[in-house]
């Protein structure tokens, strides 16, 4: 779902960066009220483990793989406001520091995976929960239904000003399909995390908003372990990923087929990936999860970005808490 510069004309980006600066605006405010002395340590590990896990690429289809996009585990967890700002923080260190999702592009992406996913993803999960009482159950559906509504702002986005390659039908058919697909993959991680957080520390699961209070060490416990099983997957797991393009990917490149010439890839035939432009930062020393072009070291990179993640939210978390009110 990262999608590259040059996949819609400037106008259109344009236009949803300025959603996308509105919406993390209004989340930054609101996310003061969900911001509690329990929520904020966890909002950084939640940031953290979203951009482990979304380096974990699962395949889906031959040839074609997906990830987490993590906007319904964000909210679940802690809060959707406070999930927003969780998002698009692991969008932005991506882009600038990974060169993972254009710079142009970073509005819509913005727009699609942390507005659209984490606001349908919360809403389904808050209007299921007292119906179906099954946390992980609940969090399956509603990451499921966040997946595909994400990926739907995309064609919204092509249909407004995409680049040519596809008619808006053939784009519209085969994203909904992949990322209904990946959307079982996304349902799959978000109730097993979520489900192994309730069942340690209800207390820090925002949808439950439990009253339990337990002891600080405990806690700080939990969130060792939080942290472990982040690194875990950034420093270990990334090398399992599969190397297929996502669903979008795969979708910008229906009509061509790759081969590689020189060492570099490229596209033959007619389709919407032809349009896209390098990465401004493509020659940055993380670029492509490596260290330097070597990818034996995307464990390494990994915990980078984990780290990276950690600290731009929780120096993010920490204005916000500022310039809170004291009751």
């Amino acid at each position: 779902m990262h999608m590259s510069d040059g996949i819609v004309n400037a106008p259109t980006s344009l236009l949803f960066a300025g959603i996308a600066i509105v919406g993390l605006g209004f989340a930054a405010l609101k996310a003061r009220t969900e911001l509690t002395e329990r929520a904020a340590p966890m909002a950084g590990l939640v940031a953290a483990f979203i951009f482990a896990v979304q380096m974990i690429n699962f395949p889906i289809l031959p040839g074609v793989s997906g990830h987490l996009l993590g906007g319904t585990l964000a909210a679940i967890l802690v809060g959707p406001y406070v999930g927003v700002l969780c998002v698009a923080i692991v969008l932005v260190v991506q882009a600038l520091l990974f060169a993972d999702g254009g710079l142009t592009a970073l509005g819509t992406n913005i727009t699609n995976m942390a507005l659209i996913g984490v606001a349908v993803g919360y809403t389904a999960a808050r209007l299921l929960l007292p119906i179906v009482r099954r946390l992980p159950v609940v969090a399956f559906v509603a990451a499921l239904l966040g997946t595909v509504c994400a990926s739907a702002g995309f064609i919204v986005e092509y249909a407004i000003g995409g680049a040519s390659g596809s008619t808006l039908g053939e784009v519209t058919w085969y994203i909904l399909g992949t990322h209904a697909l990946i959307g079982i993959g996304e349902g799959i991680i978000t109730a097993i995390t979520v489900g192994a957080v309730a069942k340690a520390r209800p207390d820090l699961v925002y949808l439950l908003r439990a009253e339990q209070v337990d002891s600080a060490r405990s806690r700080t416990a939990f969130f060792a372990a939080f942290g472990v099983a982040t690194l875990l997957c950034a420093g270990l797991l990334s090398y399992f990923a599969s190397s297929q393009p996502d669903g979008l990917d795969a979708t910008t490149q229906r009509g061509c087929t790759v081969s590689e010439v020189n060492g570099a890839e490229q596209l033959n035939g007619e389709c919407i990936a032809q349009n896209a432009q390098d990465h401004h930062l493509a020659q940055s020393p993380l670029a492509d999860y490596t260290i330097d072009g070597d990818n034996r070291f995307t464990g390494l990179a990994g915990v980078l970005g984990v780290l990276a993640a950690f600290v731009a939210l929780a120096t993010l978390v920490a204005g916000i808490r500022t310039r809170t009110p004291r009751p």
